[in-house]
């Protein structure tokens, strides 16, 4: 009986021994880091342009409400902001929306983005509704944040 019990013991350490670098591993893994967050489409509600760093609870609230019919997503304006460009629903053609490495000027940090045409062939007149793209960014206290279009982008430049 004592052999049994002594079998068990030293199945029982090696078990632990194996699995306890997974959980080790498991609660030390950072979690999906909100900075990391995005949200792009082509359809949204928001039939308005709406081109915004959103830096609080209540606007974000107000902005996700407005343009989507689901629940919001809860953010901490402590830490970070939401870069929003909404096209709305007058925009011309079909755009990929993409944001650059934000970079300090003049002590406003410029979180630069671009709307690149997208190519389609279509069989009807176009029309679009609501295009948009959001990116969570670490939010930098006592500086002023703000979207600018880049140069390159093709939006409205026909």
């Amino acid at each position: 009986m004592k052999i049994i019990q002594y079998y068990l013991l030293i199945c029982l350490l090696l078990l632990q021994l194996i699995f306890l670098p997974v959980i080790i591993q498991s609660e030390t893994l950072p979690h999906a880091l909100p900075q990391n967050m995005t949200w792009k489409g082509s359809k949204s509600n928001q039939k308005n342009e709406f081109i915004k760093v959103v830096e609080t609870r209540k606007e974000w609230h107000e902005l996700w409400t407005r343009a989507f019919d689901q629940p919001v997503p809860d953010m901490n304006f402590e830490k970070y902001v939401v870069a929003c460009v909404f096209l709305g629903h007058s925009a011309d053609w079909l755009y990929s929306i993409s944001f650059g490495q934000p970079f300090l000027r003049d002590n406003v940090l410029v979180i630069p983005f671009s709307c690149a045409e997208i190519i389609l062939e279509l069989s009807g007149p176009f029309k679009a509704s609501g295009q948009y793209h959001m990116k969570v960014f670490a939010k930098k206290k006592n500086v002023k944040m703000v979207l600018e279009e880049s140069v390159q982008s093709s939006r409205g430049k026909k």
